[in-house]
């Protein structure tokens, strides 16, 4: 009987500890859209892509304001449709079983006003491509698109820096 209730424990902490916080689609802003329209694009120009790809998940999402800039991470879960790759409008696409899932990795920097696209950086590969290796390769171009323009900030650049609002 101890056993048995070990064994669930044990499974119990397991499933907890996989389960990955999701983000709603819902709750994303408009640049975090943008970023999102941005990946759709990638993935869909890859000549061995003949399906769509939905959102099915978007595991991490992030935005934050900077002298040079907005910018914006995001981590999305694609998986396979029945549509074409070509057809964005019209009948609904269901998610095909055991269809391709692909792990996107998105960061984008957005001027305040315009909100026009400054630098990305796009990595979209099958889910069971991701490992330490390439998470790790993922941060570091990350971390060059959010330190883009950002300058030295030498005396006075403030001054003349681009209005946030």
């Amino acid at each position: 009987m101890e056993l048995g209730r070990s064994w669930f424990l044990l499974v119990t902490v397991g499933l907890l500890g996989g389960a990955q916080a999701q983000v709603p689609l819902a709750e994303l802003s408009d640049l975090q859209n943008k970023a999102v329209t941005l990946a759709a694009e990638n993935l869909h120009s890859k000549t061995f892509v003949n399906k769509r790809f939905q959102i099915f998940s978007v595991l991490e999402a992030e935005q934050g304001d900077y002298s040079a800039g907005i910018f914006v991470r995001l981590n999305l879960l694609k998986k396979q449709t029945d549509c074409p790759k070509t057809q964005w409008e019209g009948r609904e696409c269901r998610a095909v079983n055991n269809g391709r899932v692909f792990d996107c990795s998105v960061c984008a920097k957005y001027e305040y006003d315009s909100h026009a696209l400054l630098t990305s950086f796009i990595d979209c590969v099958l889910s069971n491509h991701v490992n330490p290796e390439r998470q790790r390769k993922r941060s570091d171009q990350c971390k060059l698109v959010k330190r883009r323009n950002e300058g030295l900030a030498l005396p006075g650049s403030m001054s003349f820096s681009k209005s946030h609002k």
